[in-house]
């Protein structure tokens, strides 16, 4: 692999550098699809959390696509994209053989050292980093329990791509696993004290953890989702508040601590 280029933003630390990657595997589910890369300088430096900004082949399409890292393992990444618009609905076509330029990786990612117990919550696509993230933490140890929530049955496909052994799922029409949305699963669990939290999705989805984990006297990490022009923090256009004053989900997240957001 060759380094095309490398690009910082001014002020910041963070190098996003390239790398020209072939696809080692393609698996399919809906509209969902799990890419696999060849992409040893990324996966030797990258950590659950993190995401790359991968480049729409073809021409076509200024902008980058931000996608969270889904597994990283000896010199291959994998990614989970889901077919929203033209773009990311491109990169679901991609094949075995077909060559990406991707950046990274970028951002902040999940602390943890320490856990013992690890309860991952997700909402539709923000589920993505969840299963590198579940990887890290068996192999470290911990006791890893999931809960996911979808919208219906074809946003709940994603859930085959997952492999973690302790995983719940919801859909707000009940067609896959419980009826609801994801709190419904967190009010059937029993928790462990001292279990740390990971969510990642919406909004509304992180506010309703943030108030039920806060209730159960827990603590946890959020990675939040934004809308990313640059990943590297030179535009500002995925600026939010938290208690430490607006930041950068981008450069300084998008890895947060559950207490210092406000979905």
């Amino acid at each position: 692999m060759s380094d095309a280029d490398a690009q910082t933003c001014g002020d910041h630390s963070q190098w996003a550098e390239t790398s020209h990657c072939r696809v080692a595997g393609v698996r399919h589910f809906g509209a969902f699809a799990a890419v696999e890369l060849i992409a040893p300088r990324v996966a030797r430096r990258a950590a659950p959390g993190q995401f790359v900004m991968v480049t729409v082949p073809g021409g076509g399409f200024l902008l980058r696509r931000p996608i969270s890292l889904f597994a990283a393992h000896g010199d291959r990444i994998g990614l989970l994209v889901e077919a929203r618009g033209g773009g990311s609905e491109q990169l679901t076509q991609l094949d075995v053989g077909d060559n990406v330029d991707v950046a990274g990786p970028l951002g902040s990612a999940f602390p943890t050292e320490g856990v013992t117990n690890a309860l991952l919550v997700g909402g539709g696509i923000g589920c993505a980093p969840l299963q590198y993230l579940a990887d890290q933490l068996a192999a470290e140890g911990a006791q890893v329990t999931a809960a996911f929530g979808f919208r219906d049955f074809r946003s709940a496909r994603a859930a085959g791509a997952f492999s973690i052994d302790r995983l719940w799922v919801a859909t707000e029409d009940g067609s896959v696993g419980k009826a609801g949305t994801v709190l419904h699963i967190l009010a059937s669990l029993d928790v462990a004290p001292g279990t740390t939290i990971y969510a990642c999705g919406p909004n509304p989805m992180v506010a309703a953890v943030q108030r039920w984990t806060f209730a159960e006297g827990l603590r946890g990490y959020v990675s939040l989702e934004a809308h990313m022009a640059c990943g590297t923090g030179s535009c500002h256009g995925c600026v939010v508040d938290t208690a430490r004053g607006k930041v950068r989900v981008c450069s300084e997240g998008p890895v947060f601590r559950l207490d210092e957001v406000t979905p």
